[in-house]
């Protein structure tokens, strides 16, 4: 029953179209190559990240905590830090304190067009980053450039597997973290949606700083607005429901109500073809003036079939279609 009063939820939507608005080195060569950035400074490109001798970047131990994690694949390394590309399963079997090692690095990655030509005035949005949060999103100087300061790169997960207690090379296994980043020309036509690893990202020094260079984000991809009636969005219940259906419609109503109220993030994610959830998202607070209106835009969606989530949780409601 409610299956299907779900599936009957329409969301009333228009499309607003926008219109068309490291040279590595090795060895003993440590510098290969210099340019500069708009303000001047030097730029001196070092070589490939994961060949960086860490003990040059800023580390933070962890002191223990409930964090627990399932598994994740490694191998044996010549100086006794584990791989994550091989056959050697790591399991945690239980929560608890572990001493893991994090490593952080200012990054930067330059935003082109299809043509490799630099896009001034980019937005780069990390994760789930909403539209009015500024804190999580970037914008890329005359050269194309955003940068990000002290960003997790590089993870050492302490191992507590059987193998790793009396045995101090399988003790760490390393982790090259990855960003989920969106990024879109400065009107809003164009946008690209990319995990990014820093396991292939270089090293280049800046003023003095190390910076991870990342790979460069081509925005390409047209993408859309699309209007969100907030009526829309609550579940329509009738005489056919029973009770416990009505109380079960209830509570989502009222947590939709709250989300809005609230300014909670309202976000569209995008379907794959057999209908599972990719990472491929825009996100949006509730405001004032949506609530004032009755609607709110959601901004940066290529074509395709989204599912609208509600403050990190998916209610079911009927897929959102975006086509040009």
């Amino acid at each position: 029953m409610i299956t299907s009063k779900i599936t009957k939820l329409g969301l009333a939507v228009v499309v607003l179209s926008l219109g068309i608005l490291a040279a590595c080195s090795s060895g003993d060569n440590v510098a290969s190559s210099f340019s500069e950035t708009n303000t001047g400074k030097p730029v001196e490109q070092l070589g490939p990240l994961a060949e960086l001798d860490t003990s040059l970047i800023s580390k933070y131990v962890s002191e223990g905590g409930l964090k627990c994690i399932s598994r994740a694949k490694s191998v044996v390394e010549e100086d006794g830090v584990v791989d994550p590309d091989d056959d050697f399963i790591f399991v945690r079997d239980k929560c608890g304190s572990h001493r893991d090692i994090y490593l952080y690095i200012n990054a930067r990655a330059q935003v082109v067009d299809v043509k490799g030509n630099p896009v001034a005035g980019a937005t780069v949005y990390e994760r789930r980053c909403s539209y009015e949060d500024k804190s999580c999103q970037h914008v890329t100087d005359k050269e194309g450039y955003f940068y990000m300061d002290s960003v997790n790169f590089l993870t050492f997960w302490e191992n507590d597997a059987e193998r790793a207690v009396n045995n101090p090379k399988y003790a760490y296994f390393k982790d090259f973290q990855e960003l989920r980043l969106r990024a879109f020309s400065a009107d809003y036509s164009f946008g690209a949606y990319i995990r990014s690893s820093f396991a292939n990202a270089s090293v280049v020094v800046i003023d003095g700083k190390l910076v991870a260079e990342l790979e460069k984000i081509v925005v390409a991809e047209p993408v859309y607005a699309t209007k969100v009636y907030l009526d829309s969005l609550y579940v329509a219940s009738d005489e056919s429901d029973n009770e416990n259906d009505k109380q079960i419609i209830d509570r989502w109503n009222e947590n939709i109500k709250g989300s809005i109220e609230n300014g909670e993030d309202i976000c569209a994610e995008l379907k794959t073809e057999d209908y599972s959830l990719t990472d491929i998202y825009s996100c949006n607070r509730v405001t004032e003036e949506d609530r004032k209106n009755g609607y709110m835009t959601i901004y940066g969606l290529p074509e395709g079939t989204y599912d609208i989530v509600i403050d990190g949780t998916f209610y079911g409601f009927t897929p959102l279609v975006i086509k040009p």
